[in-house]
């Protein structure tokens, strides 16, 4: 198995490749998911794929963001670059990039991103078909889910985080930081709401609902850790491991990526390694919010780390008391040297943090204590009997580790080098490795007799062998001399440099990529269709009315209101199971006479299995089903079902646009994210749908907090989530609903409400096909009422009559759970 490691700069790099990765991934300044890190500029990425190319060792680009229609070219350029400079692959999230590299750059290796949510069979052949050479793995699967997916997608490349920080929603789902904050995690800039503080409300009562661990961090896992389970994921055929913190500083990558390459490297010598204390112990002190198995084991306790967002250190003892100088006493339960950190947990007020400039054990200075000494120090900061106290910098271990980026030592090539001389005859000079790689070079004067002391191993070792800041180091040495001979030793260090140079190119000339047959920048020009005339009368063609609610007695009163098209929701949001298909068979018929449309609408999430519970929708008189991921996509297309594709695919530009219409999908739901700049840019938007009025889900994931929070982890779910209305409320008053699904999936809505009512011309001037409302929590009086007030809008629009939007928005505000908002449309995303 790969082991793949973050880089956030070039120190991580090295301290990656040095200690045992087999692959970096890194971020360019533009187009990454992790634009906070320090990322690579052009000259640093060329470097590092020859750095790494040199070694033996592969280099993946993440370009995992959401693409801008202003920014495609650049983005084809961007990814031009690196193809000629060899990257192994470049990982990607938007499936419009993703369909255009496999048309201009076939031979450029694509890696899909955990950002496009793959968490199916169907979802990873679709990538297969596409010409996607690796999948990476949503971390929500666990071990048997994944042995499903190789089983029946063998020759795929399956990718999986084994170590770091986890998302509480699954990746490419979450709004949470855009809506709140404006920044975008699908666009790099995620804000991490999700390790704020937040306290849980029922609706039965006006003060937080008592937690049972008692922590604010509701939103905040604990650290992945799955060091202990190689064995068993080598056994399910994943090809990469992935370790996460392009974040990170170098030193963490250097001590996980050590812990993780000694423990592969037991694994393949078949000495499985049985005692991980230490490695978890070296992870643990370098960084963690505790660890967990994710969701590899699906176990739930132990997810959260609600008590604490950010480093926890390792626990090293407890306080025996403090004196008022602030010179404390410490029993120690593990190792504690000078110049390491420590914190005081305690129970009121800030922990108080403490270098170890001096330590006292007995009376005496040491530099070191173990575990079971008392020992003295100065901490600022009050302090009690019994707080326990945590090591939160191990001087020695992340010494070591800052060490391993600097040296450059393990990634060394020896050659053997031979010096051949005659007089008059340029020297020959010829640099070899174990590989079979070879480099010769001869000097610009021919060897002359020496009036001294001719050239000899010792001197041409000492020319021959400054190899320091190149990749190579000299092992062997043979001069075959006619005699005492002499060339300048200005030519000898030139044809050192020479002839590293020959064997550089020598390494990385298998990795080059075949010319481009297509010119890439064609592409955008030819896929896009031309801007369409604007129509005079398009406020007037006004657009189709469709609304999404969760059960059938709501789309009855959307019907009865005057929708136009209603998605009904297959989660079962907030019930125990989703509608039937009878009840849909039923509303089916009803909505047929009264020109409506009925179109069922497939859970974002469908994990291995659970596909099979829909076949019952082909037995239904509609051949349309709106779907979410591309799992449910390809499952439609392969049983011939017309389908309309749901803001969930995060269309952010036209070559996505254009891709889904031209496969055959009826509508798209366009991404929230947009502005409205940016759908004037798009086209045709005659088939495309905007959102216009709803609470949008911020988070979806595969987690239950109400079941962790008040009690029931394990067994049988409890339900609360259908015994009352929950909510989550940060520090500023903001109060997010909580609801889940017939799969105890965990949804995260905004705490205001889309409102683009009294925006209603100018969506529909842009030629918008569909105007959309979100009402998946909404009763049917409310859907009722909400469908009824964009009728009538929308009516008096296609009569010619100016709609008094504010006598119709207080109408939807007192059927609204929460303030309105008009979430980007004007503000855009960063």
């Amino acid at each position: 198995m790969e082991l793949l490691a973050p880089a956030g700069g070039w120190d991580a790099l090295v301290a990656a490749i040095e200690n045992g990765a087999d692959a970096v991934y890194i971020g360019g300044r533009d187009f990454s998911a992790r634009q906070g890190a320090e990322n690579f500029d052009r000259e640093e990425i060329a470097n590092a794929i020859e750095f790494a190319h040199i070694r033996e060792r592969k280099i993946y680009v993440a370009v995992n963001t959401l693409i801008d229609d202003s920014e495609f070219n650049q983005a084809l350029d961007y990814i031009h670059e690196l193809y000629q400079l060899a990257v192994d692959a470049v990982i990607v999230q938007d499936l419009g990039l993703l369909y255009a590299l496999r048309k201009v750059m076939p031979a450029l290796p694509v890696h899909a991103s955990t950002q496009m949510t793959i968490h199916n069979v169907s979802g990873v052949k679709y990538l297969q078909e596409l010409g996607v050479k690796r999948a990476v793995l949503a971390r929500e699967l666990s071990g048997e889910e994944i042995r499903q997916i190789k089983q029946a997608v063998p020759t795929l490349e399956l990718e999986i985080f084994v170590h770091g920080a986890l998302c509480f929603s699954y990746s490419g789902q979450c709004l949470f930081s855009s809506m709140v904050g404006g920044r975008s995690g699908n666009r790099g800039r995620c804000a991490q709401a999700c390790r704020l503080p937040y306290e849980l409300y029922s609706s039965r009562s006006a003060v937080p609902v008592q937690r049972q661990d008692g922590g604010r961090y509701v939103l905040s896992p604990a650290d992945l850790c799955l060091i202990e389970y190689l064995a068993d994921i080598r056994d399910r055929g994943i090809t990469s491991l992935k370790i996460e913190g392009r974040m990170k500083r170098p030193e963490y990558v250097a001590v996980v990526t050590r812990s993780y390459r000694e423990a592969l490297d037991s694994l393949e010598q078949n000495h499985p390694r049985r005692d991980f204390d230490k490695l978890k112990r070296d992870m643990l002190q370098v960084f963690n919010r505790n660890f967990s198995s994710g969701y590899y084991r699906s176990e739930r306790r132990g997810f959260l780390s609600s008590k604490r967002p950010n480093h926890r250190g390792v626990y090293v003892g407890r306080v025996l008391q403090q004196e008022q100088s602030g010179l404390t006493q410490l029993k120690l339960s593990e190792q504690l040297g000078l110049e390491d950190g420590i914190e005081v947990w305690v129970a009121r007020g800030k922990n108080p943090v403490a270098y170890v400039r001096d330590m006292k054990a007995g009376g005496r200075s040491v530099s070191n204590a173990a575990r079971g000494d008392v020992v003295e120090l100065n901490i600022q900061g009050r302090a009690a009997a019994g707080d326990r106290v945590f090591k939160i910098y191990d001087a020695s271990l992340l010494g070591n580790a800052a060490r391993s980026a600097r040296e450059y030592s393990s990634g060394k090539i020896e050659v053997d080098a031979e010096v051949v001389m005659s007089p008059g005859e340029a020297a020959q000079i010829t640099f070899r490795d174990k590989r079979g790689n070879q480099a010769q070079v001869f000097s610009q004067s021919p060897a002359q007799v020496a009036e001294k002391h001719g050239l000899d191993e010792a001197h041409l070792r000492d020319k021959l062998g400054r190899l320091g800041n190149t990749p190579f180091t000299l092992a062997n040495l043979t001069l075959i001399s006619s005699g005492e001979l002499m060339i300048p030793l200005s030519e000898l260090n030139d044809a050192r440099r020479r002839a590293v140079e020959q064997l550089r190119a020598a390494y990385l000339k298998p990795y080059q990529y075949p010319a481009l047959e297509k010119n890439y920048r064609e592409f955008y020009r030819q896929y896009v269709p031309s801007p369409a005339k604007p129509k005079k009368n398009a406020i007037h063609d006004a657009a189709c009315l469709s609304i999404m609610v969760s059960g059938v007695d709501e789309a009855r009163a959307a019907m009865d209101a005057g929708a136009d098209r209603i998605y009904i929701g297959l989660e079962g949001l907030g019930q125990a199971r989703p509608a039937s298909i009878k009840s849909l068979a039923d509303l089916t018929n009803q909505a047929r006479s009264r020109e409506c449309e009925i179109i069922p609408s497939l859970p974002r999430i469908q994990k291995p299995g659970e596909e099979k519970e829909w076949e019952g929708l082909l037995q239904l008189s509609c051949d349309t089903i709106m779907v979410g991921n591309l799992g449910s996509l390809k499952w439609a297309r392969d049983r011939k079902l017309s389908v309309r594709a749901d803001y969930s695919l995060n269309v952010f530009n036209n070559i996505t646009l254009n891709y889904l219409l031209n496969i055959g999908a009826q509508s798209v739901c366009l991404s929230p994210e947009l502005n409205f700049k940016q759908l004037q840019d798009l086209r045709p938007l005659d088939k495309a749908e905007v959102l216009v009025q709803g609470e949008l889900i911020l988070m979806l994931s595969q987690f239950c907090i109400l079941r962790a929070l008040l009690g029931n982890e394990e067994g049988k779910c409890p339900a609360y989530c259908r015994q009352d209305d929950y909510r989550i409320r940060d520090d500023k008053g903001y109060e997010f609903p909580l609801m889940g699904d017939s799969d105890c999936r965990f949804y995260l809505f905004n705490s205001r409400t889309l409102c683009l009512l009294d925006d209603l011309e100018k969506v529909l001037a842009l030629g918008i096909g569909s105007i959309r409302i979100e009402a998946r929590r909404q009763t049917a009086p409310q859907v009722g009422g909400i469908v009824a007030v964009y009728r009538q809008a929308l009516n008096e629009l296609r009569a010619g009559i100016k709609p008094d939007y504010n006598r119709l928005k207080s109408q939807l505000l007192e059927l609204s759970p929460s303030e309105f908002t008009k979430c980007h449309y004007y503000r855009g995303v960063l």
